[in-house]
């Protein structure tokens, strides 16, 4: 479902992983929220960006981006945070609906859907109804510049440019309409893009991804499955849009499965989503998952070993290895996971408290007490493991402590 969907960058999925991976070496300030507000909160960050998307969209973007280092598994977060990256250079805005092929092939561009990529890698079926704030942002410009031009009112000409728009294709209606949350009127505009449009499986997919955040699960499928069999019947040089691509579309047809009940056939889309794309890690984490409720660790291992081969850079990958080895009873193997996440994510807090634990296991008390503290100064106040880390922290500081052991 994309406004934005003539405007997307061409991307392979590695590239804009490796734009992603680029994007996390500079840090920006982290913005300042009203006393009241928790600081470890990723919540809290994502409501200031929310107030500051259209007025200081700079602002916004580096509150997502602290509220991405404190929640690295929020889809949300990093989909809002390419919407603010892209409002805070309107000219490049245009540019990009435009189509500019320098724009798009630009390291800022690549490095902005990278974090799309990694929302829906998330979650393929994370809301996008904050793109019409780019669109109302870019027709807005659009006005400014033409009024400027010719001595108008820009009120008076996007008036002029809204009523010219009512008279636009379905695909556009459609767009338009799941922007407004109206989501029956989106299907119907899509159903008849489908019929005017041979070369339709990215609307079939659209579809898909309304019905599955509608709950009607056997239309969702339906329609993904549809546009699936699309995409394998085009040319293999076809260029496709990141959130058109094989392995990605397989995901969705997995968590659909997941949601209907069929493990089975959940596992095989992401191991047809693997076959179309080997660098694709999110299916190994998906697969770990899957074999962890089985309680089949020694298979979510095997799975999130190879995702974190794939991704040595992804905290979160490190930390879901690290954690599933220390329920292992594999401390040995899981220290060195939970560290790298550490290091790759300083303020993420989940691997401090497993290593504090760790720590407290091995008997190194005094580190033990400083990591969990470091957990507590760095971890929200909704945090449901506070509690236990501040009676692990009471225990080994009262006097005549036992070990654990």
């Amino acid at each position: 479902m994309k406004t934005l969907r003539s405007a997307a960058s061409l991307l392979s999925l590695c590239a804009v992983f490796a734009s992603y991976a680029g994007a996390q070496q500079k840090e920006p300030k982290r913005p300042k929220l009203d006393a009241q507000a928790d600081t470890n909160d990723a919540a809290a960050y994502s409501q200031f960006a929310r107030i500051h998307l259209r007025t200081e969209p700079q602002k916004a973007a580096d509150a997502l981006y602290w509220a991405s280092r404190l929640d690295p598994t929020s889809a949300d977060i990093y989909y809002a945070r390419r919407i603010a990256l892209l409002l805070t250079d309107l000219p490049r805005l245009s540019r990009y609906f435009d189509r500019d092929r320098r724009t798009l092939e630009s390291r800022e561009i690549k490095q902005v859907d990278s974090l799309y990529l990694r929302a829906l890698t998330i979650n393929p079926f994370v809301s996008q109804t904050l793109d019409r704030e780019l669109f109302e942002a870019y027709v807005d410009d659009i006005s400014r510049q033409y009024a400027d031009r010719n001595g108008a009112s820009s009120l008076e000409v996007r008036y002029a440019l809204d009523r010219l728009m009512e008279r636009y294709g379905s695909v556009f209606r459609g767009d338009m309409a799941y922007g407004e949350g109206r989501y029956d009127d989106a299907l119907r505009y899509y159903a008849t893009a489908i019929k005017e449009d041979k070369r339709n499986g990215p609307l079939h997919a659209d579809r898909g991804r309304i019905f599955f955040n509608r709950l009607q699960l056997d239309s969702a499928l339906s329609e993904l499955t549809t546009a699936i069999e699309d995409m394998r019947k085009r040319d293999k040089k076809d260029l496709v849009f990141v959130y058109q691509s094989k392995a990605l579309t397989e995901h969705s047809i997995a968590i659909v499965h997941l949601r209907l009940g069929h493990t089975e056939a959940a596992k095989e889309a992401f191991g047809r989503a693997l076959q179309e794309d080997l660098s694709y890690y999110p299916a190994h984490l998906q697969l770990a998952f899957l074999a962890l409720e089985t309680k089949d660790t020694a298979t979510a291992l095997t799975e999130l070993d190879l995702a974190t081969q794939l991704r040595p850079d992804d905290a979160s990958a490190q930390f879901f290895q690290g954690y599933t080895l220390a329920a292992a009873g594999k401390a040995l193997e899981a220290g060195p996971h939970i560290k790298k996440a550490m290091e790759l994510n300083p303020v993420y807090a989940a691997p401090k408290f497993v290593y504090a634990f760790l720590l407290e296991s091995a008997e190194f008390k005094e580190e033990a007490i400083a990591m969990y503290k470091e957990f507590l100064a760095t971890s929200a106040r909704t945090d449901p493991r506070r509690q236990s880390a501040e009676a692990r922290l009471a225990a080994l500081t009262k006097p005549g402590h036992q070990d654990i052991h």
